[in-house]
């Protein structure tokens, strides 16, 4: 196939995505607006550069609609609904792929009826829709009608993954957050709760990895909660390295207020970091609840604590059966070569369908 990739060049499951299709053997060109990013496949950025993000990505149409004219894909595959699931809808080119990744669908079309009515026209023009949770895709068709019918694949982790070592014991007491210092991962209440877990575990230590718009803020909260020397601020460290630490450190959390399938999660669950999680049904996919995962209410500090008490309480019999249960879960639903080879299928189904 010829695909047209419309998606953020930065973006790490834009790169995954592109070298599976190359290594497929597909033909790719990447249409973006965003400076490209170690991408393997050719890549192209368009559009001005403006401080408003919704302006940039429609005023980059025409130059797509140039590049596409000239390039001809087979079909076009759009990321991310409210950018360049919109630049696709105004392109005009048929076939095309909408691929959701949560907040598109979950948060962003009730930020404004502007913004619902523009999910709603774009959830309807895409000839595919994917996602990557069964109540990503609930949320598709209660928002876009009954009768879309999306295609739910999760991204998953690469089998390679499960080919690392995962000790039972003698882990570290570290509990690691990895999700980006973004307001939707709420870290405000992760520093809150672990402030009030290390008064009663000391011993205890966190890494937060990752980056984003709220670290220096994040910083001065975690200094006036006084745990500024009991967390590791990491910065976006390389995936060999975060496999690293997950195969070794104690607890995984996150807080994130909303989220669909978090890849995140499935790592850490197939590496043995016991996970400590936001409530929320994304996370309730993959993990019913204890011993498998302690889950807290999002947003209150106080039952974070409570939840890394908890698990911090599990004896090595549980701890060692919930490890097992959810590396189980992974290998069976969760593997991104196979889910993705899915996924594959359905994009040549729909070009055998236009021919």
């Amino acid at each position: 196939m010829r695909i047209a990739l419309l998606s953020d060049g930065r973006n790490v499951h834009t790169r995954r995505w592109a070298k599976y299709f190359q290594g497929q053997g597909d033909e790719l060109l990447l249409l973006t607006c965003e400076a490209p990013d170690e991408m393997p496949v050719p890549a192209r950025r368009i559009g001005p550069r403006l401080p408003v993000g919704f302006l940039n990505y429609t005023l980059a149409v025409p130059a797509a609609r140039r590049l596409l004219a000239r390039w001809d894909p087979d079909l076009i595959n759009a990321h991310f609904l409210p950018n360049y699931g919109w630049m696709a809808w105004l392109c005009g080119r048929r076939p095309w792929v909408l691929s959701t990744w949560g907040s598109d669908i979950l948060v962003n079309p009730g930020r404004s009826p502007l913004h619902r009515w523009r999910a709603r026209r774009v959830l309807r023009a895409a000839d595919l829709i994917t996602s990557d949770a069964q109540m990503l895709s609930e949320a598709i068709r209660a928002l876009g009608g009954d009768d879309l019918a999306p295609l739910t694949v999760p991204m998953g982790i690469g089998r390679e993954l499960l080919k690392q070592p995962v000790p039972a014991e003698g882990r570290e007491p570290v509990i690691l957050h990895n999700r980006n210092l973004e307001p939707v991962y709420d870290l405000p209440t992760v520093l809150r709760g672990l402030a009030g877990f290390f008064a009663v575990r000391p011993d205890w230590r966190a890494r937060l990895a990752g980056d984003g718009s709220q670290r220096s803020e994040l910083e001065s909260l975690a200094a006036s909660l006084g745990i500024a020397g009991k967390v590791d601020w990491l910065g976006r460290v390389p995936r060999e390295r975060l496999f690293a630490e997950l195969g070794r450190v104690s607890v995984y959390l996150s807080a994130s207020l909303s989220d669909s399938t978090s890849v995140s999660l499935l790592e850490a669950m197939a590496l043995g970091a016991h996970p400590v999680l936001s409530d929320i049904p994304a996370n309730r996919e993959w993990i019913d609840g204890p011993p498998g995962a302690q889950y807290f209410p999002p947003g209150q500090p106080e039952a974070l604590c409570r939840a890394l008490l908890e698990a911090d309480a599990l004896s090595a019999e549980r701890r060692r059966a919930a490890g097992e249960a959810n590396r189980a879960v992974v290998t069976e639903y969760a593997i991104w070569e196979d889910n993705m080879a899915e996924l594959r299928k359905s994009y040549l189904k729909l070009l055998e369908g236009r021919a």
